[in-house]
C-alpha cells in the first residue's frame, strides 16, 4: 500500500522538528514537503506530483488567520485534505478553520495524535462529519448573499459563472443601466469594491 504522502506548513522550527519526527517515525506516512508560509504552501501544491494530506499551522507569521487563509487557498485549488495544528482552543477560530475547508484540527499539545488522525482522514474520505462540514460551508457562503433580492442574486450568478455584462444583458433582457443600478446594489449589500471580491467573499464563507 502506497504511504499517505503529507505536506507540514509550519512557520515555527522547534514545531517544524517535533513534527518531522513524529511522522518520520511512521511506516504508512511520509512527509514529502515542508514550508513556513501561505506562498510556500501554494508553492509546493502546485510543484509536487502528489499530496495527500496538508498540515497547518493556523498561526502562520504571528497572524492567527494567515493558516486559516491558506487553508482556503489550498482547497480551492485541490482536493486534498487539510489538517489544522493550533495551540489555541479558540471557538471562533476553529470554525473558520473549517469554514475555509479544513477536514479537522488538533492541538499541539495533542501533537503526539497527529498520526491516528492523519490516517483517520486519510481511510475515511467521505465520513459523517465531512458530508456536515461541507453543508455548513456552502451555508455560510449562501449566508453572504441573504440580502440580495431574486433578481440581483440572478445577476451574482452570472458574474459568478464568468459572464460578461454585455451578456448578462442579452440574457436577461435588462438595459445597461437597469444592471448598473443592480451591480452597484450587490455590491453595496455585500460590502465589497467590485465583483472580484464579492466572489471571493461568497466562495470562502465570509472570511475575505
Amino acid at each position: 500500500m502506497n504511504p499517505i504522502r503529507v505536506v507540514l506548513i509550519e512557520d515555527d522550527i522547534d514545531w517544524l522538528n517535533i513534527m518531522e519526527t513524529i511522522i518520520g517515525n511512521e511506516d504508512d506516512i511520509v512527509l514529502v514537503g515542508c514550508g513556513t508560509t501561505k506562498e510556500e504552501a501554494i508553492n509546493l501544491s502546485k510543484a509536487l506530483d502528489h499530496i495527500d494530506i496538508f498540515l497547518v499551522d493556523i498561526n502562520l507569521t504571528d497572524n492567527n488567520l494567515d493558516g486559516i487563509y491558506t487553508a482556503l487557498e489550498l482547497k480551492s485549488s485541490g482536493d486534498w485534505k487539510v489538517l489544522m495544528l493550533t495551540s489555541m482552543s479558540d471557538e471562533d477560530i476553529i470554525q473558520k478553520s473549517f469554514i475555509a475547508g479544513a477536514t479537522d484540527y488538533i492541538l499541539k499539545k495533542d501533537v503526539h495524535k497527529i498520526p491516528h488522525i492523519i490516517r483517520s482522514i486519510y481511510h475515511e474520505p467521505s465520513n459523517p462529519v465531512e458530508v456536515i462540514l461541507q453543508d455548513y460551508r456552502r451555508m455560510k457562503s449562501e449566508e453572504q448573499l441573504k440580502d440580495l433580492t431574486n433578481a440581483e442574486r440572478e445577476v451574482y450568478k452570472l458574474i459568478e459563472q464568468g459572464h460578461s455584462r454585455r451578456d448578462i444583458q442579452k440574457k436577461l433582457m435588462k438595459s445597461d443601466n437597469t444592471l448598473k443600478n443592480q451591480i452597484k446594489n450587490i455590491l453595496k449589500k455585500m460590502s465589497v469594491s467590485n465583483s472580484k471580491e464579492a466572489i471571493r467573499k461568497v466562495k470562502s464563507g465570509g472570511l475575505w
